[in-house]
């Protein structure tokens, strides 16, 4: 895992942590939405960021001399989600959730080559997705305290990139336009962690911080120098939520 992965996951964690410690500090309150936990399923939305990103396995000679490329590294940038919740109540502490999301964004591979008479250059192959993940999660959550309660997920996803295209038959596989490509198809498990917030009126929010990793290698290899030596490229993805339910 690459340290901007970590990096980012550690500045949205205040989050989570400095909103609970609000709920504290406001001592024993009446209860909001009392008979919440009773319904058998809930239905909601959800409004996110995240960062879409990979894990690269590239060839073992890469950079060695004689080789163009030198190296390989990823970049992600932020991107937005929307999603619709369906929740099942399956005992006082566990739920089951379905959350189909809706997201876009951009990943960048940045490729170090040597070009000879023209020295070292950086190219940077940007992929943009528009992706459809569809999660099935198994929310544990603890006891409330007052009108708010911490709760944990894990689950399994699968995603689809509508945004992806192969080469065409006769296409010119060095073309700007076909040098990097996606398979569409990606399953990998996800963890979270967030916090509920019951409100008046029978409803309520949460904040929640979650992570995916993909099993799948999702490289479209075109047999040009950008694919070639990369061995493996599987997708993962960090993302703060807003649900309203």
């Amino acid at each position: 895992m690459g340290k901007r992965f970590f990096v980012r996951l550690l500045l949205c964690l205040p989050l989570l942590v400095l909103l609970p410690q609000r709920a504290f500090s406001i001592g024993k309150m009446p209860p909001n939405a009392p008979l919440y936990d009773n319904k058998l399923f809930h239905f909601g939305f959800s409004l996110g960021m995240n960062f879409m990103d990979f894990s690269i396995g590239t060839d073992r000679n890469l950079g060695f001399e004689g080789d163009t490329i030198l190296s390989v590294r990823h970049r992600s940038q932020p991107g937005f989600a929307v999603g619709v919740v369906t929740d099942l109540r399956m005992g006082k502490y566990f739920n089951l959730r379905f959350i189909p999301t809706f997201s876009m964004g951009t990943r960048s591979l940045e490729y170090t080559m040597d070009e000879g008479e023209a020295g070292i250059i950086k190219d940077r192959q940007d992929i943009e997705s528009i992706m459809l993940f569809l999660p099935l999660e198994v929310k544990w959550k603890a006891a409330r305290i007052n009108n708010s309660r911490p709760y944990v997920t894990a689950g399994f996803q699968y995603t689809l990139d509508m945004a992806n295209r192969k080469m065409e038959e006769g296409s010119n596989p060095e073309s700007e336009e076909y040098k990097m490509k996606l398979n569409p198809h990606d399953l990998g498990v996800t963890v979270g962690l967030g916090w509920d917030f019951f409100l008046p009126f029978n409803n309520k929010i949460a904040l929640e911080l979650k992570a995916y990793f993909g099993f799948m290698d999702v490289l479209f290899r075109e047999n040009n120098k950008y694919t070639d030596r990369i061995t493996r490229l599987n997708s993962r993805m960090i993302q703060l939520s807003v649900t309203f339910e």
